[in-house]
């Protein structure tokens, strides 16, 4: 679902009749930082699972159709699994989970790189347990757990569903390895020209413009961020 003027409205309606920010974002099922993003543009789509615990508590502040009906511009006809619509910096709050994937620790990737070592072997040495997500685990997806304050974005606790290896698009989120760097990078990854963009979720951090042609020396891997969910 693309988030429009009218929807960030009858957001914040709601909102204000839910008495805060917290509160409403409880009752949809996402973080506070999730709701934010919606309204300050930041995130410009909602998907499909969250768009239905969304619409009944903000259909009464939605603008109507001269018919009655309602109006939610590029709703997809079927709703695929697979359809590109990505729940950007989501934060998923509660137990109420389908779709199991082998957890590693954060720290367990620290030595990790593609070049040399293999996921799957990772995978088979350091995971002990499954975790599950609402999102579809396919093959190759894994998951991790943040287990130290080292992102500065997502909490210690936070599980994130990450897809395999598989080339980020345009919009997505991503996990960054940076070379010679401890610490990982949380971003927004765009493709700009002969350049990748990585835009860090950290509000205050230089956006990174790397050439593409340089990217394996900078980023020793980048991966993309399916859904993220923080249980209590």
């Amino acid at each position: 679902m693309v988030i429009t003027e009218s929807i960030q409205k009858a957001i914040q309606s709601a909102i204000d009749k839910c008495g805060s920010l917290l509160s409403f974002s409880r009752s949809v099922g996402v973080s506070h930082t999730t709701v934010a993003f919606w309204l300050n543009g930041r995130t410009r789509k909602i998907n499909s699972t969250v768009w239905d615990n969304l619409l009944p508590l903000i259909r009464e502040y939605m603008e109507q159709e001269s018919d009655g009906s309602y109006s939610y511009p590029n709703e997809p006809a079927v709703r695929n699994p697979a359809y590109a619509f990505r729940e950007k910096h989501a934060g998923r709050y509660g137990t109420v989970q389908n779709a199991p994937a082998p957890l590693l620790l954060l720290n367990d990737l620290k030595d990790f790189d593609p070049q040399i070592d293999s996921i799957e072997e990772i995978i088979r040495k350091k995971s002990k347990r499954i975790v599950s997500f609402t999102s579809p685990v396919q093959a190759g997806f894994f998951a991790v757990e943040v287990d130290k304050k080292r992102s500065g974005f997502f909490p210690v606790g936070t599980r994130l569903l990450l897809r395999g290896l598989d080339a980020p698009g345009d919009g997505d989120t991503v996990l960054v390895k940076l070379r010679n760097k401890k610490d990982y990078l949380f971003a927004v990854y765009t493709r700009k020209d002969d350049a990748v963009v990585l835009k860090p979720l950290q509000g205050s951090a230089a956006e990174h413009r790397i050439p593409r042609a340089d990217l394996h020396n900078v980023c020793c891997w980048i991966v993309p961020i399916r859904e993220a969910v923080q249980v209590f």
